[in-house]
């Protein structure tokens, strides 16, 4: 595209929307990147003032035949809020932070909050009024509830509670013909929705061997491709569009506002902290505490415990030589729960380098899950010339099957002679491998490609997937026909042309066969 035809257009949407339009070369530039390996720099940026902007922002590009990139906070690792074409970015103002319609019904709540509202303002306004959102991602405080949605989050207490899916009640979302669908509205709903997405979804229950993959696969956590388990509910059709549009990373229609449901704080809380002489160990030693139904359990490999002793202060039961396990427990009965743990992991077979530690203040755990979130930021950079690069950082295997996957993949990375960073929501089977690539030496692009075979193809082998929380992107979405096999695959087109037909909405980031390499940062292609 000329200069001319990015001026013309930034020309035409700034006398359209109320909101700002950015077109310099230089103030673009923020939103070229995200936490991804990934540089695009797109024609404009938008940032709508509110849903009447996005109304006609969605028409404007159907027009001039322009594709939406939605961004959030920027925290993605997969690509998925870069595009070539429009980035919709939501300013920090009153309507896109807004948190009201507060309800307390029972244990729960409701609220009802703008997609711009960052994930950590959520939190505290929940928490003063004794709640919480448990699907409570490690990138808080930059990301927004959005884009949480976007990508399927979920967290360290998955584990206990689920994905950001289970939570959501009600979606406001902007169509790709620029209609304004309140999921909890049925008169809202196009009829070209509800007469498709019926159809498909009797399809799909009538597909025996689609059904039974997607049973199989609806027990562990899953973000990649679109959330077809929702076909297999008796909810409805507001509750399945509402669904699907969690993990879509706004590749079906443009989130304006969601109504989640909070649960009470549990403030009874207590942590116990293993070291393990070798990781596949710490993985059978997860296995075992799943069944004791704790609310979380975060593995760190000894390596990952190396970097950040070279960047932070680590408390002293952190300061070990040792492959660690943070076992997280809450609620009446959490002290019988710890007594249980301690039971297990002392009686069983399982090999431990140092006694077990217990936390019960409040004040200790949270400065070990404090820590724990700052992984993500210290690790990045551990050397001038080394990267821990997103490239294979959220596969998900059946829990059941972890220790032996560890056992596989540390033989890969053996094999690639490369060191690897593990670390993550091990009770889920969730685990963030960040592999330390040179960035010195040539080819980065072909190592990249490598790793990721080499990882994915024993990802697939137990059955796991390229993303458990973290949903799609250019990163991952050339192997998703594989991960779930043609059929499933083609449902998922289908509602991509149920959705969008004309492909207005983030295109490439859930279905593509370009190399992952394409579109690499500058700072890595050189």
């Amino acid at each position: 595209m000329t200069f001319d035809y990015r001026k013309s257009l930034a020309d035409k949407l700034g006398h359209l929307i109320r909101g700002g339009v950015v077109a310099d070369e230089v103030k673009l530039r923020p939103f070229t990147r995200d936490q991804s390996i990934y540089q695009i720099e797109p024609l404009v940026a938008a940032l709508p003032e509110n849903q009447a902007d996005v109304l006609k922002l969605v028409q404007f590009a159907a027009e001039e035949g322009v594709p939406i990139t939605a961004r959030g906070g920027g925290s993605g690792t997969a690509g998925s809020a870069l595009g070539t074409g429009i980035v919709m970015a939501l300013p920090e103002n009153g309507f896109w932070a807004q948190i009201d319609d507060f309800n307390v019904s029972g244990p729960e709540c409701k609220v009802r909050c703008g997609a711009g509202v960052l994930h950590n303002d959520l939190q505290t306004f929940l928490k003063q009024r004794g709640y919480y959102l448990p699907a409570d991602v490690s990138s808080a405080s930059i990301s927004r509830i959005g884009g949480n949605i976007a990508t399927k989050a979920s967290g360290p207490h998955a584990l206990k509670y689920g994905s950001i899916d289970r939570f959501l009640d009600q979606a406001v979302f902007v169509s790709d013909r620029g209609e304004l669908v309140d999921t909890a509205e049925a008169a809202t709903i196009p009829l070209r929705l509800v007469r498709q997405l019926a159809d498909l979804q009797s399809r799909l229950r009538n597909d025996a061997e689609a059904v039974k993959i997607l049973r199989q696969r609806q027990r562990f956590k899953i973000s990649s491709g679109y959330n077809l388990f929702a076909f297999l509910r008796d909810i409805s059709l507001g509750q399945l569009i509402a669904q699907l549009l969690v993990g879509s990373v706004g590749s079906l229609g443009l989130l304006v506002s969601a109504t989640l449901r909070g649960e009470i704080f549990e403030r009874q809380r207590a942590a116990v902290l293993g070291c393990f002489p070798g990781l596949v160990e710490a993985g059978r030693a997860v296995n075992a505490l799943r069944h004791l139904k704790v609310a979380a359990i975060e593995m760190i490999s000894r390596e990952t415990v190396q970097v950040l002793k070279q960047h932070v202060s680590l408390p002293s039961g952190l300061d070990m030589d040792a492959h660690l396990l943070l076992v997280e427990v809450s609620g009446p009965g959490c002290l019988e729960q710890v007594d249980r743990i301690k039971t297990l992991l002392q009686s069983g077979d399982f090999r431990m380098t140092a006694p077990l530690q217990v936390a019960h203040a409040e004040a200790g755990i949270d400065e070990l899950w404090a820590l724990r979130k700052r992984i993500l930021w210290v690790i990045r950079h551990p050397q001038p010339h080394l990267r821990a690069l997103s490239v294979v950082n959220d596969v998900g295997v059946p829990p059941q099957l972890l220790a032996e996957f560890i056992h596989d993949v540390q033989q890969v990375f053996a094999r690639l002679k490369i060191e690897v960073l593990i670390y993550g929501h091990a009770g889920s089977g969730n685990l963030h491998l960040r592999p330390l690539f040179d960035v010195t030496l040539p080819d980065l692009a072909g190592r990249i490609r490598k790793v990721a075979d080499a990882v994915y193809e024993v990802v697939f082998r137990y059955g796991g997937t390229v993303s458990a929380e973290h949903g799609m992107g250019r990163l991952r979405a050339p192997y998703l026909r594989r991960e779930w096999g043609d059929g499933l695959y083609e449902y998922m087109r289908e509602v991509k042309a149920i959705f969008d037909p004309r492909g207005v909405f983030n295109p490439d980031v859930v279905f593509s066969d370009r190399p992952i390499t394409e579109h690499m940062r500058d700072d890595l292609s050189a």
